[in-house]
C-alpha cells in the first residue's frame, strides 16, 4: 500500500464524529434553506404585490389618458357645434359622451384611496354640470342664443372644463408619484429575490459540496479498507485451510504413531515389568504419560481448531436452558464438589447452541477446577444490558450497537490481574500440570467462541479471593 493510500487510511475523524459532522452540515444547511427560503417567500410576495400595485397605477393613468382625450373631443366638437350647427359635431359630442361615461365608472372602479376617490366624485360632478348646462344646445336645434347668452355659456362651460382639467392633473400627479413609489419598491424587491436566489444556491452548493467532499473521502478509504479486507480474508482462509490441514494430520497421521507409541510401551510395562529396573520402568512410565498428555493435546487442538469454522445454523437460544444443559454435564463435579451455582434471568439470543454449551461449560469448569480446597466453591452468574461504548477497548463499528454482558463471578483461588489477558492463549498456564489438570486450552475456546458471535470476552481477578469474566454478546447478533 503507497504512502497516500496509508494517509488516506488514516482518519482525522472517526465514525461516530464524521457522522454527527454530517449531521450538522445538514441539519445547519437544512437550517438555513428553510429560513432562506421563508424569507424568499415573504419577498417574493411582497415583489407580486407592488408588481400588481405597479400594474394597477399603470390602469388607472391610462383610463385618466382616455378620460381627458374624450373630455378634449367632446369640447372640440362642442365648440365646432355652436359654430356650424352641423349634425356631424352634434353625432360626435353624443358618442364622445357615451364613451366617457364609462370611463369615469371605470375611473372610480379603479381608484382605492379616500382623497383620489373624492376627487373622481367632483371630476363627474363637474362634467355632469358642464353637460347640464350644454346639452339643451346640441339636443334642441330650435334654441337660439343670442350674443351675450353665447358668451356667458361659453364663460360657465370653461370654468368647467378648467375645473375638470385641473382634477384630471392633480389625479394624474398623484397616481405618478405613487406610481414611482411603487415601481421602486417593486424593483427593490427584485434585487432582493435576485440576491436570496443566489445565497440559497450558494448555501446548496457549499453543503452538497461538504457532503460530497466527505463522502467521496469516506467511500475512497472504504475502497481501500475494502481491498484490504479482501487481502484479510484471502489470508484467513488461507490460514483456515491450513488449520484444516493440520486438523486432518493430528486426527490421522499424528495419532497412529502416538497411539503405537503407546500400545508399545503398555505391553513393555505388562511383559517386561518385572525384569527392567526401576529406572527403566520409570522412564516407560514417563514416556506412557507424555503419550497420553500428547493425545490430550492433539483432542483439544481438534476442538479448538473445529471452532474456526462453525459449521451450525443460527438459531435462537435461552441461555437458561443452556446453563443447565452445562450443568448436567459437570453434574458429577459439581455434586462431589457441593458446588453452589446461582443465575438470574439470561437472555434468550441468536447463537450457535453447541458453542454456547461448550462456552458456559468451561468458564463453569475453569471456577471449579480453581477453587479453594477449604472453602465451598460458589459461582454467581447474573447478566444485564449495556451500550457498546461501555466495552472497553471495543472495535469503531461496534459502539453504537448494544451488548448483553454475562458475569461469572466465583470464590476461587483468583489470580494476578497482570495475567488478565495470558490466561486467553492457547496453551499458557499459570499453574503447573502437578497442581491442576488440565492443557490450557479452555479460555482459548471460550474467546473463539465469543468472537464467532462477535462479542467480547475479558477477566478480572485478584489473588486469593476468586475471578470475574465478562462476556459481552450482542443484543441483535451479526452472525451468519
Amino acid at each position: 500500500m503507497n504512502l497516500s493510500s496509508l494517509r488516506l487510511l488514516n482518519r482525522s475523524l472517526d465514525e461516530r464524529q464524521l457522522t454527527w459532522a454530517i449531521r450538522f452540515l445538514f441539519g445547519i444547511s437544512i437550517m438555513l434553506i428553510i429560513a432562506l427560503s421563508y424569507s424568499y417567500h415573504t419577498i417574493n410576495k411582497e415583489l407580486i404585490f407592488y408588481s400588481e400595485r405597479v400594474d394597477h397605477t399603470q390602469r388607472v393613468l391610462i383610463t385618466l389618458e382616455k378620460v381627458s382625450s374624450k373630455l378634449y373631443e367632446t369640447i372640440y366638437h362642442g365648440r365646432t357645434y355652436l359654430l356650424l350647427k352641423d349634425t356631424a359635431n352634434k353625432r360626435a359630442i353624443l358618442k364622445s359622451i357615451d364613451d366617457l361615461n364609462p370611463l369615469l365608472d371605470q375611473l372610480d372602479t379603479l381608484m382605492e384611496s379616500p382623497p383620489q376617490d373624492k376627487r373622481v366624485q367632483v371630476l363627474r360632478t363637474t362634467l355632469d354640470n358642464l353637460y347640464d348646462r350644454t346639452n339643451i344646445y346640441w339636443t334642441d336645434s330650435t334654441v337660439q342664443l343670442g350674443e351675450q347668452e353665447q358668451q356667458a355659456m361659453l364663460r360657465e362651460a370653461s370654468g368647467h372644463i378648467e375645473q375638470a382639467n385641473r382634477l384630471i392633473r392633480e389625479i394624474t400627479e398623484v397616481e405618478n408619484k405613487l406610481m414611482h413609489t411603487r415601481m421602486q419598491s417593486r424593483d427593490n424587491y427584485k434585487q432582493q429575490v435576485f440576491r436570496y436566489n443566489w445565497v440559497i444556491m450558494l448555501v446548496a452548493l457549499v453543503f452538497l459540496s461538504s457532503s460530497f467532499i466527505l463522502l467521496d473521502r469516506e467511500l475512497k478509504r472504504n475502497n481501500l479498507y475494502r481491498i484490504e479486507l479482501e487481502n484479510k480474508v484471502e489470508n484467513l482462509n488461507r490460514s483456515n485451510n491450513e488449520l484444516e490441514q493440520f486438523a486432518y494430520v493430528a486426527s490421522h497421521d499424528l495419532q497412529e504413531p502416538l497411539r503405537k507409541i503407546q500400545s508399545f510401551s503398555d505391553r513393555l510395562l505388562l511383559k517386561y515389568s518385572i525384569k527392567l529396573e526401576n529406572e527403566a520402568q520409570l522412564m516407560l512410565y514417563k514416556v506412557n504419560d507424555s503419550a497420553q498428555r500428547m493425545q490430550l493435546l492433539i483432542n483439544d487442538l481438534l476442538s479448538f481448531s473445529r471452532l474456526v469454522k462453525p459449521g451450525a445454523n443460527v438459531q435462537r437460544v435461552d441461555l437458561n436452558d443452556v446453563l443447565e444443559e452445562a450443568k448436567y454435564n459437570l453434574s458429577e463435579t459439581i455434586t462431589t464438589q457441593k458446588v453452589i451455582i446461582k443465575s438470574s434471568g439470561l437472555p434468550v439470543l441468536k447463537a450457535y447452541r453447541v458453542q454456547m454449551v461448550q462456552l458456559f461449560q468451561n468458564l463453569l469448569s475453569n471456577s471449579i477446577k480453581y477453587s479453594r480446597p477449604d472453602i465451598v466453591p460458589y459461582i454467581t452468574i447474573s447478566c444485564k444490558l449495556v451500550e457498546g461504548s461501555e466495552i472497553p477497548a471495543i472495535k469503531p463499528a461496534h459502539q453504537d450497537v448494544q451488548f448483553y454482558l454475562i458475569e461469572f463471578s466465583d470464590n476461587g483461588i483468583g489470580f494476578n490481574s497482570e495475567y488478565a489477558e495470558k490466561i486467553f492463549v492457547i496453551f499458557q498456564r499459570l499453574h503447573a500440570r502437578d497442581e491442576f489438570e488440565g492443557t490450557g486450552i479452555g479460555l482459548s475456546i471460550c474467546r473463539r467462541v465469543i468472537s464467532n458471535h462477535n462479542g467480547y470476552i475479558f477477566a478480572k481477578g485478584q489473588e486469593g479471593k476468586g475471578a470475574n469474566f465478562y462476556v459481552y454478546l450482542p443484543l441483535q447478533p451479526f452472525i451468519s
